[in-house]
């Protein structure tokens, strides 16, 4: 595990205990969900984060001016505390790990399914059924168009991955039949 995931992993699950102390984890996540927003649409802002030149009372006046009323006190406070730990730089990652803490709390497992086309209401609800009898947990599914799948689908969850697409498929045939030797006579 890298030391500075680990590190975001400390700093959310302390916000998290506190937001389940307070009873607001709805609204923190809420606000962590804003804040990896704002880090994935905006470059400039995160180069500002992670760069040493700037000094952290400079940084927390912009994080402050980004984000004050648009997210509660407790997260606001707790993004100045980030910052004057110079943890800044971790501010994507302290988020995302807020929201698994949240997910997993509330027993959401979020799974990435790949298709080459758009799948029909009918098929997802089947699949979000299936998939919450064996887990027995609420399914949050993110769906992505791929068309170098050729046809059918992959579902991930964590490290796990079930690929029955035809890519993968024409993929395994390609190697077992390199491995076929055509110049050994079997008897």
């Amino acid at each position: 595990m890298l030391q500075g995931s680990l590190i975001a992993k400390r700093y959310a699950k302390a916000l998290f205990d506190l937001a389940l102390e307070m009873n607001v984890i709805e609204d923190v996540k809420n606000d962590m969900e804003l804040v990896q927003s704002v880090c994935d649409s905006n470059s400039e802002f995160n180069r500002m984060l992670k760069s040493p030149v700037i000094r952290s009372d400079r940084k927390q006046k912009v994080i402050e001016g980004i984000f004050k009323g648009k997210i509660s006190d407790l997260s606001l406070r707790y993004l100045s505390i980030i910052t004057r730990k110079k943890r800044e730089d971790m501010l994507k990652q302290i988020a995302g790990e807020y929201i698994i803490a949240y997910k997993k709390f509330k027993n959401i497992f979020t799974i990435h399914f790949e298709s080459v086309v758009e799948i029909s209401d009918d098929l997802r609800k089947q699949v979000i059924a299936l998939l919450e009898e064996r887990t027995k947990a609420n399914i949050e599914l993110n769906e992505e168009i791929k068309k170098e799948l050729v046809g059918g689908f992959v579902l991930k969850y964590d490290d796990y991955k079930y690929d029955a697409s035809i890519a993968y498929m024409l993929r395994r045939l390609k190697k077992e039949a390199a491995e076929v030797n055509l110049y050994k006579r079997e008897l």
